[in-house]
C-alpha cells in the first residue's frame, strides 16, 4: 500500500496538475457549502453517477482540505488500500505471499488503466474498494449462505455498490444470476437467502434512487456521448482491462486485444469446466477455486450485459466502468499461473524470488510507477500555448466542455466561454457528446452560477461583437453561424493541432 500510494501521490507534484473535465464537475460538487445543495445538483445532470462519492468526498474535504491535489491524493490512497486488501485476500486462498505480491504489483504496474482513475478526484477507487468488498463476502456466502453475519455484510457492501456507480447494478446482477446458477447446480435452499439479499439491494435502490437515476439519465437524451463498439473497438475496450507492455503497439497491431481476451476466456473454460464437472460438492469447499469460478463469471457476465445494454438502449461500454474486472482478471490469471506451475521445467519451479532481493525489486516498481504516472495527461493542454497571442479584451468561446471546463476552472483564460446552443448542439452528425456537454453545463451554470457559460439568446452583437472561437472539426457549432451570415470570420490565426483552427470572428450589422 505505502509502495502504490507513496509513488503515485509523489508523482503528481511533478507533472500537471490541471483537473480534466469530470473532475472539475466532481470538485465543484464536492467544494460546494451546502451538501443538500451538493445532492440537489447531483441529480440535475451534473452527475450521471449516484451520491456516495461525492458526499463522502464532501465530508472528507470539508473536514481536512479542499486541496485538489490532497483530494486526489485520497483516491490514490483507496486504490492502494484496495490492492493490498486484494493481496492479503488472495495470499490466504493460493500461493506463496512473496510470489503473489510480484505478481500481482506487476500487472497493476502494466495496467494503464490503473494510473489513470486511481489519481482523479472520482468515484472509481471508492468502486473499486467496495466491489472487492463485495466479492469477497459473496465468495463467502458461496460456503456459507445462510450465515447471518455475511448476509447483513453483502446487503450493506450492496447497497455501497448500486450507490457508488451505476455499473454496480450490473455485478449486482451477475452475482444474482451467478447465486441463482448455483442454488440449481447444488439444489441447496439455503442460497435463496443469497437471493433474498440481492433482492433487498435491488428493492432500496428502486425506492431511494431510482426516482433521481431517471432524472440523471435525461442527460444522456437523445444519445450517449459513448461510440457504439465496433468488432475491434470491443477487444480494445476489454483490453484495457489488462496488463500490457505497449498501448501503442496494439493499436498498431489490434490482433494482440483479441488474443488476449480469448486466451483469458479459455484458461478459465479449460481450468473451471472439467473440475465444476465433478459435481458441486467435489468443489464446493475449494475456497481457491470457488473464487477462481466467481472470478471468471463476474468478469465477463457484466461486460455482457454492457454489450447488450448499448446494443438495445444506450451506449455504456467503457473500460473505466468495468474497473472492478481488472480485480477478478488479476486473480485468474494467478490461478492459472499456479496451475500450470507444476508442468513447468524443475528450474523454473524452484526458482523464488529471495527476500534479499526485495526491496530492490520494490524500489524500481515505485521508479517504475512514479515515471508511469507523470507521463499520463488526462487534459489535452497543448491549446493553452496559443492562448496568449489572443487580444485579452475579447471573449474565448471553445466548442466542448472538455477545454471549457478546464480553462475556466483553472482561471487561464479570464474571457474563456462556452455557448448553449441546443440547435447546433442537436444537429445530426454533430459529435455526439455535443448534446451531453450542453445538458451539463447547462446544470453548471444554473447550480453554480457560471456566468462564462453564455445561453444562445446572449450569444448577439451587444454582448460579444467581437470574438475567438477554438473552433475543432468533430463539432458543429460556430460553423452554423457562420454559414447563415450571423457571424463573419476576420482572420484564421495559426494553430499546429489536428482538427483545430483559432478564428477571430465579429457579429454582421
Amino acid at each position: 500500500m505505502i509502495l502504490l500510494s507513496g509513488s503515485i501521490i509523489a508523482s503528481l507534484f511533478f507533472k500537471e496538475s490541471w483537473l480534466w473535465m469530470d473532475e472539475v464537475l466532481s470538485y465543484l460538487l464536492v467544494s460546494d457549502p451546502s451538501v443538500a445543495h451538493l445532492n440537489d445538483a447531483v441529480v440535475s445532470g451534473m452527475d450521471a453517477n449516484p451520491p456516495l462519492f461525492v458526499n463522502l468526498y464532501w465530508f472528507i474535504g470539508h473536514t481536512i482540505s479542499m486541496n485538489p491535489q490532497f483530494l486526489r491524493a485520497v483516491s490514490v490512497v483507496i486504490f492502494a488500500g484496495t490492492i493490498a486488501l486484494f493481496y492479503r485476500n488472495t495470499s490466504t486462498l493460493i500461493g506463496k505471499p512473496i510470489t503473489n505480491f510480484v505478481f500481482i504489483t506487476l500487472i497493476v504496474a502494466f495496467t494503464y488503466l490503473n494510473l489513470t482513475l486511481s489519481t482523479q478526484i472520482r468515484g472509481y477507487s471508492l468502486f473499486l474498494l467496495i466491489s472487492l468488498g463485495y466479492f469477497m463476502v459473496l465468495h463467502r456466502l458461496m460456503q456459507s449462505p445462510s450465515q447471518t453475519k455475511w448476509l447483513i455484510g453483502f446487503v450493506l457492501l450492496g447497497i455501497l455498490l448500486v450507490f457508488t456507480h451505476n455499473f454496480g447494478l450490473f455485478y449486482a446482477a451477475s452475482s444474482g444470476a451467478f447465486v441463482a446458477g448455483l442454488l440449481l447446480w447444488s439444489k441447496n435452499r439455503k442460497y435463496w437467502w443469497v437471493l433474498g439479499a440481492h433482492g433487498l439491494i435491488a428493492l432500496i435502490w428502486l425506492l431511494v434512487w431510482y426516482p433521481s437515476f431517471a432524472i440523471q439519465t435525461e442527460a444522456g437524451k437523445p444519445h450517449s456521448w459513448i461510440p457504439l463498439p465496433t468488432f475491434l473497438s470491443f477487444f480494445a475496450t476489454v483490453g484495457e482491462l489488462a496488463p500490457t507492455v505497449s498501448s501503442t503497439l496494439e493499436r498498431r497491431i489490434p490482433v494482440i486485444s483479441i488474443l488476449r481476451f480469448l486466451l483469458i476466456a479459455g484458461l478459465w473454460l479449460y481450468i473451471a469446466l472439467p473440475r465444476l464437472r465433478a459435481g458441486y460438492e467435489q468443489v464446493i469447499h475449494d475456497r481457491a477455486f470457488t473464487f477462481y469460478v466467481l472470478s471468471g463469471f463476474l468478469y465477463i457476465v457484466p461486460i455482457l450485459i454492457a454489450l447488450a445494454v448499448t446494443l438495445v438502449h444506450t451506449s455504456v461500454f467503457i473500460s473505466r466502468y468495468l474497473w472492478p474486472g481488472h480485480l477478478l482478471l488479476i486473480y485468474q490469471l494467478l490461478y492459472a499461473f499456479y496451475f500450470f506451475a507444476p508442468r513447468l521445467p524443475a528450474r523454473v519451479r524452484q526458482f523464488t524470488l529471495s527476500v534479499k532481493l526485495l526491496p530492490v525489486y520494490m524500489a524500481l516498481l515505485a521508479v517504475f510507477m512514479f515515471y508511469q504516472n507523470r507521463k499520463t495527461a488526462i487534459f489535452p493542454s497543448g491549446v493553452l500555448s496559443y492562448l496568449p497571442q489572443l487580444d485579452k479584451q475579447y471573449p474565448v468561446f471553445v466548442e466542448t466542455a472538455d477545454y471549457f471546463l478546464p480553462i475556466w476552472f483553472h482561471h487561464q483564460t479570464p474571457q474563456i466561454r462556452y455557448l448553449l446552443d441546443w440547435k447546433t448542439a442537436s444537429q445530426e452528425g454533430n459529435i455526439l457528446n455535443a448534446t451531453v456537454h450542453h445538458k451539463i453545463l447547462k446544470s453548471v451554470r444554473e447550480k453554480y452560477g457560471v456566468g462564462n457559460i453564455l445561453p444562445s439568446q446572449g450569444f448577439n452583437r451587444t454582448s460579444v461583437p467581437h470574438f475567438y472561437v477554438i473552433d475543432e472539426s468533430s463539432n458543429y457549432q460556430i460553423e452554423h453561424f457562420i454559414e447563415n451570415g450571423q457571424v463573419r470570420v476576420v482572420r484564421q490565426l495559426p494553430i499546429n493541432i489536428e482538427g483545430h483552427r483559432i478564428l477571430e470572428c465579429v457579429f454582421q450589422s
